[in-house]
């Protein structure tokens, strides 16, 4: 899995990371899969633990207690509405459902060097 990764969004600057263990929880919490909580998110046909709980355990995920990002969250819905926020929450979970350019899928092949 991908290490935390630091994004801008409307409660600040942060690092945020969704494991096997937060994804797990998402799933849970959304009563769907991560594509689909996603597709949701895309598609302005998204809940609020959509929205929510992508930023919530995102946080967690990267090492903040479970009540400083629940607190760190709730303060950004008073800076924007969970519209605002559903922006936040596809970012979160794109960057770690999905390739990036940058840590293409599998393991190089052996004598190739490693581009990180």
């Amino acid at each position: 899995m991908r290490g935390a990764e630091e994004i801008v969004w409307p409660g600040g600057s942060d690092n945020f990371r969704l494991g096997i263990g937060e994804l797990r929880a998402l799933e849970k919490a959304c009563d769907a899969g991560c594509a689909v909580v996603l597709a949701r998110l895309l598609s302005t046909a998204w809940k609020i633990d959509d929205v929510y709980q992508p930023i919530r355990l995102g946080l967690i995920g990267a090492g903040m207690s479970e009540r400083d990002a629940t607190a760190t969250l709730e303060r950004a819905l008073t800076l924007t509405s969970p519209y605002g926020l559903a922006v936040t929450a596809a970012d979160v979970l794109r960057r770690f459902i999905m390739w990036g350019e940058d840590d293409p899928p599998g393991e190089t092949e052996a004598g190739e060097a490693s581009q990180s």
